[in-house]
């Protein structure tokens, strides 16, 4: 039928007023975006708000059989009228593009000691390079050369492989128990051309979509596909499309408040909150809110609410951080959170912090740089460090800036090894995803995260990985 970008999507929603309704919009991009754009489509295929309740199935995509929503899709509501089936995080477009986070979920599924969700995630990464639990002989991890892991998942070969062969044997039963395996992709292309009640939609919701995908290009000529992806790059053009989703979202969230932000404040907005979607509507929520009456929200406005939000708050957590002081960053964190910075601000502040920590770590190992643990502060200067920046380069961002915050930045780095950083990295990203959608209340996210770091085993801390 039509593929929209997110500039066109007041198109689409019209032609949904209009009685255009397609058996299945896709919406993949931004997460944010197709949350919003997903919930002004149900308030236009359901706009009766009582009925809404009885006739919107909500899908879980990481719980999802395509099985049973697929006869779902092809089954009359037992209300009458129209049926709407949303699914959120679905996998049925899923791509090498999310492998690495079933990997992390599956790994840290195991860590729970919950060897059934760590199978079920191993297993959809298998699926995206068309392996299976049975294929593990042939394709065995382990032994799996990195250039080949690389084509078959998308993403580097990790170090840590042996709680795989762990799951395979805890879950060798259920593996071969487990019914054959379904092509969902299948099973609703052949719904659909069979045809399905007039009454029902199918929502699918995705982060990422394979265009390569037979049942992409079926949706993209025969049902409705809405780009919502945004460029994340670094690059100019990439920073202008970000900016101009931004603004849109600053612009629309106050709209419904009747507010308009001074137009010198936007950029610095902007600035401060960096690019996550979820947190700038947050934000511009709360500096509605806070102006009570007045129509317009000065500098002024924002300095008071959102000053914080990535200087001096974020620099005290980053510095308890680094000093691994677990009580100090509990606290910092708390009150952050009290101040309405939303928490992915802390989680972005975070991560370029450990980016940091692990190339300063990395230098610290590196033989050929003889860093002597404790050195002091006027041999650091005057001798070490500008062997560093000569073998380094000037353009190295961690030696720049005054030679006291340097000296401090590998104090702190002396404290975590690699092996901790790099867990760090990917509990974060952890935390990320539960904050995207888990529906856990958001200051637990991030103190089970603190606590997982900075309560390392002694072991991991100070050298070795733990067994």
């Amino acid at each position: 039928m039509a593929v929209y970008k997110r500039q066109e999507v007041h198109t689409l929603l019209k032609a949904v007023e209009r009685g255009e309704i397609a058996p299945v919009y896709l919406l993949f991009g931004e997460r944010y975006l197709c949350q919003e754009i997903a919930n002004d489509l149900v308030c236009r295929l359901l706009p009766d708000e009582a009925r809404r309740l009885s006739s919107l199935k909500a899908i879980d995509g990481d719980q999802e059989e395509v099985g049973a929503t697929v006869n779902m899709l092809k089954t009359y509501s037992l209300f009458g009228g129209r049926q709407v089936i949303r699914v959120v995080d679905s996998q049925i477009l899923f791509s090498k593009v999310v492998a690495s986070a079933l990997w992390d979920k599956a790994r840290k599924g195991w860590e729970g000691k919950d060897a059934k969700k760590a199978l079920r995630f191993l297993t959809q990464m298998l699926a995206l390079a068309d392996l299976a639990p049975p294929d593990w002989e042939k394709e065995e991890m382990a032994a799996c050369t990195p250039s080949r892991w690389q084509e078959l998942f998308g993403f580097a070969k990790p170090d840590e492989l042996a709680w795989v062969q762990e799951v395979c044997a805890a879950s060798e039963g259920a593996a071969s128990a487990a019914a054959p395996k379904v092509d969902g992709a299948e099973l609703l292309m052949a719904a659909l051309e069979t045809g399905i009640p007039a009454g029902n939609t199918l929502i699918l919701l995705a982060e990422a979509a394979d265009k390569r995908k037979k049942l992409f290009k079926y949706l993209e000529k025969n049902c409705v596909v809405v780009d919502l992806s945004v460029d994340t790059g670094a690059s100019s053009a990439a920073r202008k499309d970000q900016d101009a989703l931004l603004k849109d979202i600053v612009q629309q969230s106050l709209a419904r408040f009747g507010k308009r932000l001074e137009p010198r404040a936007l950029p610095v907005l902007l600035e401060r909150v960096g690019f996550h979607p979820v947190a700038v509507a947050m934000e511009a929520e709360k500096l509605a809110l806070s102006v009570g009456e007045a129509e317009t929200i000065t500098m002024d406005d924002l300095n008071a609410m959102v000053g914080r939000t990535r200087e001096e708050a974020l620099y005290e957590l980053n510095e308890a951080f680094g000093n691994h002081d677990l009580a100090a960053s509990l606290t910092i964190s708390q009150r952050l959170q009290e101040n309405g910075v939303h928490p992915l601000i802390v989680v972005a502040g975070l991560r370029n912090f450990l980016r940091k920590l692990l190339l300063v770590r990395a230098i610290i190992e590196y033989p050929a740089f003889a860093y002597s643990e404790g050195i002091s502060y006027a041999a650091f200067q005057k001798g070490l460090l500008p062997q560093l920046q000569e073998a380094l380069g000037p353009q190295q961002k961690a030696l720049s800036g005054h030679p006291f915050a340097v000296y401090k930045s590998f104090q702190q780095a002396e404290r975590f090894t690699l092996a901790v950083l790099n867990q760090a990295r990917t509990d974060l990203l952890e935390a990320e995803y539960r904050l995207k959608g888990s529906g856990l209340p958001e200051y637990l996210i991030l103190e089970n995260f603190l606590f997982s770091v900075l309560q390392a085993p002694k072991r991991l801390r100070q050298g070795g990985v733990a067994g």
